[in-house]
C-alpha cells in the first residue's frame, strides 16, 4: 500500500513538473512569436501612398503649451500643407494661430502628479512604473484610434518612458514613418536626480538605446548631439541637425514700441510688491513708464536717464539651473555699487533690474531666499508672461541671463535662441556645446561662477548710458554680430530646407537610411554657425559626401 502511494505522489510531481515545463515553454513561445512579429514589421518598408492628404502627427509628453520647438514644428507643417494632429498635455495657454487653426488638431492626455523632490526616493521609484504604464496606455489608444493614420510621427525626446516604444509600436503597426526629435537625453536628465549609478538611470539609458535606435529621421538640436547618436549611439536613419531658431516676431523693438508696451505690463509694480526698496524705483508719472517717457502724450517715446537696467533670465527653476550663481552675482554687484557709487558723486554703477520669467519646482524656494537679502542697487521680479508678452520683454531688455548648464553637456538653450531672435546679447553659462550658439565677446559673454558674472555685469553698467543705451560700444556691437548672423536665418527658413525635402520624399529617405545602416547618413547645417567645434572629424565630410 504504501509503495502505491509513493508511486501517486512521484506521478503527481511529475505531471506538475511536466505542467511548470509547458506553461514556461508557452510563454517562451509567444514571447518569440512577439517579439519575431516586432521584427517582422520593422524590417518591412513604411506604406504611405495609401493616404489621401498629408498627415504630420507630434507627441510630446508635455504641456504642449510649453513645448516652443513642438510647436513651431506644427506651425511649419501647416504652412507647408499637412494637417497636423498634436498629442500631449493641457496646460500653458497656446498660441492663439495654432489654437484656433482647422488644420490643427490636439489630442490631451490625463497627467498624473509628479513627485515632489523634497519626498523620499523611495516614492519616486515606486510610483514610476505606475505613471509610465497609465501614460502608455493613454498615448496608445490616442494614437492608435484617435488620430488618422499620418504619414510620419514627430515625437520628443525626453521624456523617453514611455514614448519611444509605445511610438515604435503604433509606428511598426500602422507602417507609417518615425522621426525622433531629440532634445536631450533622457538618462542624463534621471541621473542628474537619482546619479549616474543608479538602477533606474542605467535602465533609461538601456531603453533609450535600443527603442530609439532605429527611425527614418533622427533630429538634434546641436552638431555635438548628433555626433553622439551617430559614432556612440550608432543610430540607424539619416541623422539630421536641425537648430532652434526664433520665429519673425522676436525682435528688437523701437522706443515707441517699448513705451506701449510697458505702459500694460507695468514692471513698477510687481516691483512695489516683491521687493521692500522703496528707493529703487524712479518716480513716475504721466507719460511716463519705468523705462520710457513721452514730453507729450502723442509725441514720441524715450528712454528715461534714470530708468534701471533690464535683464532678463527665463529658468525652468529646476537642478540643472544654478540660480545661486546669479543671486551670488548680484549681490557682488550690489556691494560694489554701494562703496563706488557712496565715494563719488552720481551713479557709476547703474541698478539693475531683473525679471525672471518661468514656472518650475523651486521658483518658491528662491523667490524666499530673494525676499530676504537686502540690496540697494539690484532689485529682482518673478513673473510668468503670455506667449505674446515674452518675446516683446526680450525685445525691450538690456541684456539676457543663461544659466542653462545642460545634464548632457550636448544640447542647447533655447532661452539664448529667443534672445538671439530679439538681437538681445547674453552671458551665458559656459559648458562645452555652448559654443556652437553663443560666441564669447562676439555675440555674447560667458561665464563659470559668480565672481564672472559679476565682473561682466560691472564692465557693461559702469557709467551706461541709460537715456542712450546703443552708445554702449560691447553691447551694440553684440547686437550687430547677431543682425548680421543669427537673425538673418529663422525658424520656418531653416525648417523649409533641412527638414521639410526630407518629409517630403520620405520613402527615398528611409531608403537611404536602410542603405547606410551600418555608416547612418549625417548632415550638417549649411547655414553659417558663429564657431565651428574644435573637434570637427574629418569622417563628416566623407558622410556629407554621401549624401
Amino acid at each position: 500500500m504504501d509503495h502505491v502511494e509513493k508511486l501517486s505522489d512521484l506521478n503527481r510531481e511529475n505531471l506538475q513538473y511536466d505542467k511548470s515545463n509547458s506553461i514556461a515553454i508557452i510563454i517562451g513561445l509567444a514571447f518569440m512569436v512577439i517579439f519575431r512579429f516586432i521584427g517582422y514589421l520593422a524590417s518591412r518598408p513604411p506604406k504611405v501612398s495609401a493616404i489621401g492628404k498629408q498627415g504630420f502627427c507630434l507627441v510630446v509628453l508635455g504641456d504642449i503649451g510649453h513645448s516652443p520647438r513642438m510647436l513651431l514644428h506644427a506651425r511649419s507643417a501647416v504652412n507647408a500643407g499637412y494637417k497636423v494632429d498634436v498629442i500631449g498635455y493641457n496646460g500653458s495657454r497656446l498660441p492663439e494661430d495654432l489654437e484656433s487653426n482647422p488644420s490643427i488638431h490636439f489630442h490631451y492626455l490625463t497627467e498624473l502628479p509628479r513627485v515632489s523632490e523634497s519626498l523620499p526616493r523611495v516614492l519616486y521609484y515606486l510610483f514610476a512604473p505606475i505613471k509610465a504604464t497609465f501614460l502608455a496606455w493613454q498615448l496608445f489608444y490616442v494614437a492608435m484610434f484617435r488620430v488618422a493614420a499620418p504619414e510620419v510621427y514627430v515625437i520628443q525626446n525626453p521624456p523617453s518612458i514611455p514614448t519611444l516604444h509605445v511610438m515604435q509600436i503604433v509606428n511598426w503597426l500602422k507602417q507609417r514613418h518615425l522621426v525622433i526629435d531629440w532634445h536631450n537625453y533622457g538618462s542624463t536628465v534621471v541621473a542628474h536626480r537619482l546619479g549616474q549609478h543608479s538602477i533606474f538611470t542605467k535602465f533609461v539609458a538601456l531603453y533609450e538605446k535600443v527603442w530609439g535606435y532605429k527611425a527614418t529621421i533622427h533630429i538634434t538640436v546641436s552638431r555635438a548631439m548628433a555626433r553622439e547618436l551617430l559614432y556612440k549611439f550608432e543610430k540607424r536613419g539619416k541623422i539630421t541637425t536641425l537648430y532652434d531658431r526664433a520665429p519673425e516676431h522676436f525682435r528688437q523693438l523701437t522706443v515707441d514700441e517699448v513705451h506701449n508696451f510697458h505702459e500694460e505690463l507695468k514692471l513698477e509694480t510687481l516691483v512695489k510688491k516683491q521687493t521692500l526698496n522703496s528707493d529703487f524705483l524712479p518716480k513716475i508719472g504721466a507719460n511716463q513708464t519705468l523705462l520710457t517717457e513721452k514730453k507729450t502724450a502723442s509725441g514720441p517715446a524715450t528712454f528715461r536717464a534714470d530708468r534701471p537696467v533690464l535683464i532678463v533670465s527665463s529658468t525652468s527653476w529646476t537642478a540643472d539651473e544654478d540660480f545661486q550663481i546669479l543671486l551670488d552675482a548680484a549681490k557682488q554687484y550690489d556691494d560694489l555699487a554701494k562703496l563706488e557709487n557712496g565715494n563719488k558723486a552720481g551713479s557709476i554703477y547703474r541698478k539693475l533690474l531683473f525679471v525672471i520669467t518661468g514656472k518650475g519646482p523651486q521658483k518658491q524656494h528662491y523667490e524666499e531666499v530673494i525676499s530676504k537679502m537686502a540690496l540697494e542697487n539690484v532689485a529682482f521680479v518673478t513673473t510668468w508672461l503670455s506667449a505674446e508678452d515674452y518675446p516683446l520683454l526680450l525685445g525691450s531688455a538690456d541684456l539676457g541671463v543663461s544659466l542653462h548648464t545642460s545634464t548632457s553637456g550636448v544640447d542647447l538653450p533655447m532661452k539664448v535662441v529667443d534672445m538671439f531672435g530679439c538681437a538681445l546679447p547674453v552671458t551665458a553659462y559656459k559648458y562645452p556645446t555652448l559654443s556652437e550658439i553663443v560666441v564669447a565677446k562676439s555675440n555674447g559673454l560667458v561665464f563659470e561662477n559668480a565672481g564672472e558674472l559679476k565682473s561682466q555685469f560691472a564692465h557693461l553698467f559702469k557709467n551706461f548710458p541709460l537715456d542712450k543705451p546703443e552708445t554702449q560700444t560691447q553691447l551694440e556691437g553684440m547686437r550687430r554680430v547677431l543682425r548680421n548672423s543669427f537673425q538673418l536665418t529663422r525658424w520656418s527658413e531653416n525648417w523649409n530646407e533641412m527638414l521639410l525635402p526630407l518629409l517630403k520624399n520620405l520613402d527615398k529617405t528611409w531608403g537611404d537610411s536602410q542603405m547606410f545602416a551600418e555608416r547612418p547618413v549625417y548632415t550638417l547645417n549649411p547655414h553659417d554657425t558663429p564657431a565651428p567645434l574644435e573637434d570637427d572629424l574629418e569622417d563628416d565630410d566623407e558622410l556629407l559626401d554621401d549624401n
